[in-house]
């Protein structure tokens, strides 16, 4: 990984084989970053998305093992019990420029994989919400 503070953040690549979720989880612990927003694109394989079923309150996951374009990454920092994470949503293209998409928990970098994360000045802290189950911003 190589990264560049800027004043409003910092600007981030990644290298193949680098798993993007754990990554930049652990970027935004070891810089000490309170909060803020992710936007990315890249190259990954082996990505494992999720979908949230309000009904039942739990993630349904699918690995998708093929190579893709990470044509878009949206996500933020944010801190749940203490401990920082990162939570993202992604939409990936494939060799028949079909698109998938949906929460990122895991990938690997095939290729390279860019980001920009616009920190906040304040701790972005997540709570248990009992009425859906998710583990929302606490603004």
């Amino acid at each position: 990984m190589f990264f560049k503070k800027v004043s409003n953040g910092y600007i981030i690549r990644l290298e193949k084989g680098e798993e993007v979720i754990a990554t930049l989880s652990n970027f935004t612990e070891k810089e000490k970053i309170p909060g803020g927003f992710l936007y990315g694109l890249g190259t990954v394989k082996d990505a494992t998305l999720g979908y949230f079923d309000l009904e039942k309150k739990e993630y349904l996951k699918k690995t998708f093992n093929e190579e893709y374009e990470l044509s878009s990454f949206v996500g933020n920092i944010y801190y749940f019990e203490g401990k920082p994470g990162v939570h993202a949503h992604v939409t990936l293209s494939g060799k028949d420029f079909n698109v998938i998409g949906g929460h990122l928990f895991s990938a690997t970098i095939t290729g390279t994989g860019e980001f920009f994360i616009y920190v906040s000045d304040d701790i972005l802290e997540r709570k248990k919400d009992s009425q859906t189950g998710l583990n929302l911003l606490d603004l």
